[in-house]
């Protein structure tokens, strides 16, 4: 059989890695009579664009992973598959096919879904069928016969130890960021997610296999990988098992981890400070009623001692928060979002409340008066607890906190600028949105559309509305540094999550005084009111201190990346009209006719191509 298995991924990213898909056709890897192919779609491709795609591979067999933000548009794929090709088979699985399978089957289009873990389903149906036998209801399998939808008996989870890799097998090559997973299930039940499956079993995928996949990663210069294991540190040894081989088999590459509060001990965050990475811990709320309402114990004073701790440490982490909980209002949102701000973490991470079907939340719709859309994404529109207006008014906050504090990349002068506008952090940035909409008329749509934001259109904004608080405070004199500030931390955390600027390789070549260059891609030439290296020996930064010390006198900081160090100098004006005026048309030598005599011009174009700051005009542009 040819089979192909397509993935609508949510986004472009390095994290739109295939990896259920590929878990799949790992199974098949020692089968040669079968084949398989992944195949890779996007939100913003049409429906008969997939369609066509697919039809194109001429496969016997489609197998779709469904997930809350594919279903629509993948129900409309397999109905157009279905049309043009009839004797097509088509196979549902994944969260939102085990979720809802008899809902996926309802319309005849997909013949089967496969429920819960697929790999031992999904090769016993490949044997069934590429050995010629009739479609039965499989352990794990529901089907629709011509009278019915037929449930088969629940399957078992395999064993993690007998599931093959799908990056060891050589499905998956591992390009630019990974998806690594090192466990499955979930130890906890909360009731709006169903990671556990209902068992609140772990199973650990073994050390060996890991490390493996560690070397594979590493070999592969690979930059960052995502371990999708919902509580990588639970047990703690286990966590500290897996920091330890990360330190070990690739200590160049960044991971992120997604852990539970209750484990992170001071071993762990010293092994977490050992190595390159990004730690996301679930807040949700800080309410009690709200916490028992979801089955999420939390003790508060934990994440008192151990946030401070991985800060201390210099450990990067986020914080997630839910709005729209049950027994939470639109005060409590607040008041948690305003205790999770006051972590100082790297950024928050603020959703919308999801009843999502198979959970115990969807079960409890009429004991919240929960009402949410009936189709994906499933988000709340309304309950008991929330009305329309307060969760919109939830969803504007949202948006404000990841374009200003996320997207803006402030953590690192938040605190100064609360100090500075006499406010809170909450009401700051529910000020922000307001003055977005009130004052600069962006549409509410374009507000919430926070992935479509560019860093280029936040800076200013960010800048705006920091004039428009001094202003109204008649703080006019705090202006020019608060603004220098600002721009420094943006620019610092563009140029760290941005590409390097390497050294040249070769040495200049003799006619470079009398050939075109062109500034370095990825070097960013950035002006300031103030002397740039003044910010940067300020420590503890105190505004007003800093206005009395210093005056405007003016500066141009040239930003790089260096390996994993952000390189910020303040730039000599014959060194930055060089650097401003390289744009692939002008030479050194017209550069600095009249004003920088040969020798001293060739020292100043040298260091700058020894740097690769200057790049060769010709050719340049077909390599970047």
């Amino acid at each position: 059989m040819k089979i192909v298995l397509p993935t609508l991924h949510v986004r472009r990213s390095p994290q739109a890695v295939p990896l259920a898909a590929a878990s799949l056709a790992a199974t098949l890897a020692n089968r040669p009579e079968h084949s398989t192919l992944l195949l890779d779609f996007y939100p913003d491709q049409a429906v008969e664009q997939l369609a066509a795609e697919i039809l194109a591979t001429a496969p016997d067999l489609v197998a779709f992973p469904f997930y809350s933000w594919n279903r629509t548009t993948l129900l409309a794929v397999g109905q157009t598959l279905k049309a043009r090709r009839p004797e097509l088979l088509l196979v549902a699985g994944g969260p939102d096919a085990t979720a809802d399978p008899h809902g996926l089957l309802a319309d005849g289009t997909f013949m089967a879904v496969i429920r819960g873990e697929g790999e031992l389903t999904f090769t016993e149906l490949i044997d069934l069928l590429g050995n010629g036998n009739e479609l039965r209801p499989l352990a794990g399998l529901s089907l629709r016969t011509a009278e019915e939808i037929v449930d088969g008996p629940e399957r078992p989870p395999a064993a993690p130890e007998d599931l093959p890799s799908p990056w060891l097998t050589g499905i998956l090559d591992p390009v630019d960021g990974v998806l690594w997973e090192v466990a499955r299930g979930c130890p906890f039940d909360c009731s709006y997610c169903f990671d556990s499956l209902g068992s609140r079993q772990v199973r650990k995928f073994p050390l060996e296999r890991l490390a493996a996949e560690l070397d594979l990663f590493a070999g592969a210069n690979i930059a960052q990988a995502w371990a999708i294991d919902s509580s990588f540190n639970v047990p703690a040894a286990r966590g500290r098992e897996l920091l330890a081989l990360i330190a070990e088999r690739a200590p160049a590459l960044h991971v992120h981890l997604e852990a539970r509060i209750e484990t992170i001990d001071d071993a762990t965050i010293r092994l977490l400070a050992n190595i390159s990475c990004s730690l996301q811990i679930g807040l949700q709320s800080i309410q009690p009623q709200v916490l028992r309402a979801i089955r999420r114990p939390v003790n508060l004073s934990l994440y008192q001692k151990v946030l401070p701790a991985l800060n201390s440490a210099g450990v990067s982490f986020g914080l997630d928060l839910i709005y729209g909980l049950p027994c939470d209002s639109l005060a409590g949102f607040r008041a948690s979002l305003g205790v999770a701000l006051d972590f100082v973490p790297n950024h928050v991470d603020l959703f919308p409340l999801a009843v999502l079907p198979g959970t115990r939340l969807f079960d409890e719709i009429d004991t919240y008066g929960l009402v949410a859309e009936s189709s994906p994404p499933y988000t709340l529109q309304s309950s008991q607890d929330w009305s329309a207006a307060d969760l919109a008014r939830a969803a504007e906050i949202a948006a404000a906190t990841d374009l200003f504090y996320n997207q803006g990349r402030a953590v690192g002068l938040f605190a100064t600028l609360l100090q500075v506008t006499d406010l809170e952090a909450v009401p700051f940035l529910e000020g922000f949105a307001d003055w977005l909409l009130l004052e600069q008329g962006v549409f509410r749509t374009v507000l919430l559309a926070v992935d479509l934001w560019r860093p280029e259109e936040i800076l200013p904004m960010q800048e705006g509305y920091i004039q428009w608080l001094l202003q109204q405070r008649e703080r006019n004199d705090l202006l020019q540094p608060a603004l220098d500030l600002l721009r420094y931390h943006f620019h610092y955390a563009e140029t760290l999550l941005g590409p390097e600027t390497p050294p040249a390789e070769e040495a200049p070549p003799e006619e470079a005084w009398t050939q075109p260059w062109c500034l370095a891609p990825h070097a960013q030439l950035v002006p300031f009111a103030y002397e740039v290296i003044n910010l940067l020996e300020m420590g503890e930064f105190d505004l007003e201190e800093f206005a009395e010390l210093f005056r405007p006198v003016g500066s141009v900081a040239l930003f790089l990346r260096r390996g994993e160090e952000v390189i910020c100098e303040s730039l000599e004006e014959d060194a930055l009209n060089l650097l401003r005026h390289s744009d692939g048309h002008r030479t050194p030598e017209a550069i600095f006719a009249g004003s920088v005599p040969r020798e001293a011009g060739e020292e100043i174009l040298y260091f700058a191509i020894a740097e690769g700051l200057l790049l060769p005009a010709m050719g340049w542009g077909e390599t970047t």
